[in-house]
């Protein structure tokens, strides 16, 4: 083990004098409605090698640019990274368990890697290739089946959302067999997902079915669709539809917290694995000093809530007609849930690490009281909990569907609080309404 602290030594060093891209450089010019510098700032500040935190970041603030093709790009970058890094590597696994989880390959969220197809799939439709919008939608579902074969108990985080979204999409390219299969699954995923998301099955989606099956002449799913949903809405001459997506405010960010777990004069510290679970049960707990042998020191990550300022959006046209957004993605509820998911798992594995640590401590300590500090000094400077994420993501995603006469129209927003209050206002002119066309557009705030 003495032979390990070298390499400890250098990697705690490296560790800390690694910069890389500010956040907050990143969502200062985004809150400034200056989309554009923040993706310049990316661009200067990246990484040698390419790496997934850098590139959804750059992708996303590419969109909000409206630098589609750019967008794409930087996603099929980081789309390729995770798969490839499904293949740990070793060297990087074994270094971690002595120095930090920041030297695990970051592979992305299962939430975060579909949220990239939606905004791959919205780049494709602002470029007017519909078809490259199709192909998104795919790989999306593809990528989902993937989790659920991987995973008995795959908890269809961000599953629903871009079930629900390619339905839509599939709906405007008259692909109707797969929207209706899209659709199918949205109803079920956002079913199995809503205790711990807390996001229920949108209305629209029952009435698409209606719609569809009638379409479709599936008349017994239709019957049954309607009892279930009721009368599907009118079809309107000369009407298009407008599809507005609304992101609010920012998920919320993963953050280092330290923790104390106490190992005691009276444990016997042989085997680090076996010691673990004991460790693990003494979370949070006090003990005299006396009885103390050594106070175990640990970095972990964590997550807690931060709502945005706006939380929900009505829709005016024209100043009449209102509708109001549904809440069809909560990224934050989601990410909460993920990471509660994953903790115990990250705390066994941080904890195997800080024992580890512990033992190469006490052995340089026999040998020579100034190395121990040393081997101390260089455990505590090495470790940092993983607090890597896609941070610029929406706190809140909104759907507003509905049907428009044909013509250019002006959106007058109203942007709420948790409570349903009016908090801010914007008027968007010259939306284009095609008639029996949806127009698609997605709109964000910071606040």
């Amino acid at each position: 083990m003495i032979k390990t602290l070298p390499f400890l030594l250098i990697i705690s060093f490296l560790m800390v004098g690694c910069a890389g891209y500010k956040f907050q450089e990143v969502i200062e010019p985004l809150d400034r409605g200056k989309p554009e510098d923040a993706y310049t700032y990316l661009q200067k500040h990246a990484p040698k090698k390419p790496d997934i935190p850098h590139q959804f970041e750059l992708g996303l603030v590419a969109h909000y640019a409206n630098r589609f093709e750019e967008s794409s790009k930087a996603f099929d970058i980081a789309g390729d990274i995770a798969e490839d890094r499904y293949t740990k590597s070793v060297s990087k696994e074994l270094g971690s368990l002595v120095t930090s989880d920041k030297l695990r390959p970051y592979s992305g969220t299962q939430y975060e890697r579909l949220l990239s197809h939606y905004y791959r799939a919205l780049n494709y439709v602002y470029l007017n290739q519909l078809e490259g919008a199709l192909i998104e939608c795919r790989r999306a579902t593809a990528l989902i089946n993937y989790f659920k074969g991987e995973n008995e108990k795959y908890d269809f985080f961000g599953a629903a959302f871009l079930a629900h979204f390619s339905g839509v999409l599939f709906e405007a390219a008259g692909e109707w067999n797969d929207a209706l299969i899209s659709y199918k699954q949205a109803a079920e995923y956002y079913k199995n997902a809503a205790e711990k998301t807390g996001v229920g099955t949108p209305e629209d989606i029952g009435h698409a079915l209606l719609q569809l099956t009638r379409r479709l002449g599936f008349t017994d799913e239709f019957e049954r669709y309607r009892d279930q949903y009721g009368e599907p809405p009118e079809h309107l001459e000369n009407y298009g539809e407008l599809i507005l997506f609304y992101e609010s405010g920012y998920v919320p960010p993963k953050t280092e917290t330290a923790l104390m777990f106490p190992i005691l004069k009276t444990d016997k510290v042989d085997d680090a694995e076996k010691f673990v679970p004991t460790l693990i049960t003494r979370e949070g707990a006090v003990y005299e000093e006396v009885k103390l042998e050594y106070l175990l020191r640990v970095a972990m990550p964590t997550i807690g809530s931060h709502r945005p300022r706006f939380s929900g959006i009505r829709v005016a046209v024209d100043g009449n007609q209102e509708t109001g957004g549904v809440l069809v993605e909560d990224v934050e509820n989601i990410a909460i849930e993920t990471f509660n998911k994953e903790r115990p798992i990250i705390l066994f594995r941080t904890l195997l690490r800080g024992v580890g640590k512990y033992l190469i401590f006490r052995q340089a300590n026999k040998k020579n009281e100034a190395l121990g500090i040393l081997t101390n000094l260089v455990g505590v400077v090495s470790e940092q909990a993983d607090t890597r994420s896609w941070r610029t993501l929406p706190n809140q995603i909104f759907m507003v569907r509905m049907p428009l006469p044909a013509g250019t129209h002006t959106l007058n927003l109203s942007f709420l609080d948790a409570n349903g209050q009016l908090r801010g206002s914007q008027s968007v002119p010259d939306i284009k309404i095609n008639p029996n066309r949806i127009t698609f557009w997605n709109h964000r705030t910071y606040e």
